[in-house]
């Protein structure tokens, strides 16, 4: 299948860029990107060959980011039960029942949302991706010491510091910066610059319980795909309270990758993206006989 985009509608009227590739009659992944990006940051899962033919992947831009709306007058446009929402509309769009949700970062979030409105059975795994944040509540305690100074500076109302602060964000994203293609790292400052600063500082700052998830995700199977030179995340505390909230947690490490192994290392991520969509893909088809 071609890849097909669509600009969806959410329930409160925002709109959501999505696209899927791949194969429908296969499992389906739902891909969420980080703070301040676009969804091109998985270019190199959606040109897979054997992603495309192992599974239906799906990609969306949250609101606030990129393509989608970006509500900027109030907290409250960015509740957790708007990116429930935007999460269940993008299934609906695309047919998905029980996805797989891959989340980068602040991606790593939403099935938080997920759970604590549509319940565990919703989908069908998760695969934590790069320094991931579990939940907005645990994101303070495995924040990188590096990113206490940084994250005041890209949410800035001032849009000179904000600004400034594009190069430095998009930089501690990768291990070695420098071996990103200028066109890689402009599409990256293009995200960035689509946002407006206040949206980030609602991104970081919104509501979200995440005590019906604590209590509910447990039998939830989990992939934590992880750089081992990540300045984001304090990654093994990360993946401490992974397991405490799961009772299935698999970590891949990727040495020498910082807090983007879908673009640092594409083909070692894919691979393991590839056996989890495997793994889980069996034991849902086990589940139906």
């Amino acid at each position: 299948m071609s890849p097909q985009q669509k600009i969806l509608t959410s329930p409160d009227g925002t709109e959501i860029w999505a696209q899927e590739a791949g194969d429908r009659t296969k499992p389906a992944v739902v891909f969420i990107h980080g703070l301040a990006c676009t969804a091109l940051v998985f270019d190199a899962q959606f040109a897979d060959a054997e992603l495309l033919r192992a599974a239906h992947l799906v990609r969306y831009e949250m609101r606030g980011h990129g393509r989608s709306g970006k509500p900027d007058s109030d907290i409250e446009a960015y509740a957790s039960i708007r990116h429930a929402e935007d999460f269940r509309t993008v299934c609906e769009a695309f047919d998905l029942v029980k996805p797989i949700v891959l989340g980068w970062s602040l991606g790593g979030s939403i099935p938080v949302d997920i759970v604590r409105y549509y319940g565990p059975d919703y989908i069908a795994g998760i695969i934590y991706n790069g320094g991931a944040i579990l939940s907005i509540k645990l994101s303070g305690e495995c924040r990188h010491p590096s990113m206490l100074s940084l994250i005041p500076r890209v949410c800035s109302p001032d849009a000179q510091v904000a600004a400034k602060s594009a190069i430095p964000f998009i930089d501690s994203c990768f291990a070695d910066p420098s071996s990103l293609s200028f066109e890689t790292k402009m599409a990256l400052v293009g995200g960035f610059g689509m946002q407006p600063p206040v949206v980030r500082h609602y991104s970081l700052k919104r509501e979200q319980d995440d005590r019906v998830w604590r209590e509910r995700a447990r039998g939830i199977p989990v992939l934590i795909v992880q750089g081992t030179e990540d300045t984001h995340c304090l990654y093994e505390r990360m993946i401490a309270r992974a397991k405490e909230i799961y009772e299935d947690v698999e970590v891949k490490l990727v040495k020498g990758v910082g807090h983007a192994p879908h673009v640092e290392a594409p083909q070692e991520t894919n691979r393991s993206v590839l056996a989890f969509i495997q793994r889980v893909g069996k034991s849902l088809y086990s589940s139906k006989l």
